[in-house]
């Protein structure tokens, strides 16, 4: 029922994206081709179906009775692997500066980690208005005319770091009780760190298209 609720809320933002025709701008900015878009969409919704185990965690319980045991731990490669190889792709043209990149990432990671809840049904779960709201704003701020890959880079990095991979004690915690394995990504195309990226993109337009923010 959540992820059915996640997938609605998905769909109707990205409609209201579209309407405003923000997700067009994105794509006459990012000069991206009608393949280029259909074969990402298609890879990463395949890749959403792959995972891989990276190594194993070992998990002590708190009763010095109960044994020691090893917890798996991996990515879903549309919900991880996907997102890095996008920011790598959209940023081919893009110019960087190391310290105002690495602290905008440092912020979407400091609003991302209280905002990120650990779930028994589903892991952890991100809410993420905070990562998208801040990557937009920061893009926007410190991108010049790449504030879209700024944004979507920011979001991407700043919700894996702040809503996964600092949050592993507590995944290991709770999948070791299910005795499941741990998995970044898990949501593959419908994940955080997947969404975030495309959200902060078309937020930051956004405030650009309705005169929040001048460019």
């Amino acid at each position: 029922m959540q992820q059915n609720l996640r997938y609605l809320i998905a769909f109707l933002i990205f409609l209201i994206f579209f309407q405003m025709g923000v997700i067009e701008r994105v794509i006459i900015q990012l000069g991206l081709t009608q393949p280029e878009i259909a074969i990402g969409m298609g890879v990463a919704t395949v890749a959403s179906l792959v995972a891989l185990q990276l190594g194993t965690m070992e998990f002590t319980p708190a009763n010095s009775e109960q044994p020691s045991r090893e917890v798996a731990i991996g990515f879903n490669f549309g919900g991880t692997l996907i997102p890095l190889f996008f920011i790598l792709y959209f940023s081919r043209h893009a110019s960087f500066e190391f310290f105002p990149m690495a602290l905008l990432i440092l912020a979407v990671t400091a609003v991302v980690y209280p905002l990120t809840r650990i779930e028994r049904q589903v892991g952890a779960v991100v809410y993420l208005f905070g990562a998208v709201v801040v990557a937009a704003v920061g893009g926007l701020a410190l991108g010049g005319e790449h504030y879209l890959v700024w944004a979507y880079t920011c979001a991407v990095l700043g919700t894996l770091i702040g809503g996964d991979l600092l949050h592993l004690p507590q995944l290991k915690q709770l999948v070791a009780r299910s005795k499941g394995p741990i998995l970044i990504g898990a949501g593959g195309v419908m994940d955080a760190i997947f969404l975030s990226g495309l959200l902060a993109m078309m937020t930051a337009e956004a405030f650009v298209l309705t005169g929040l923010w001048q460019t």
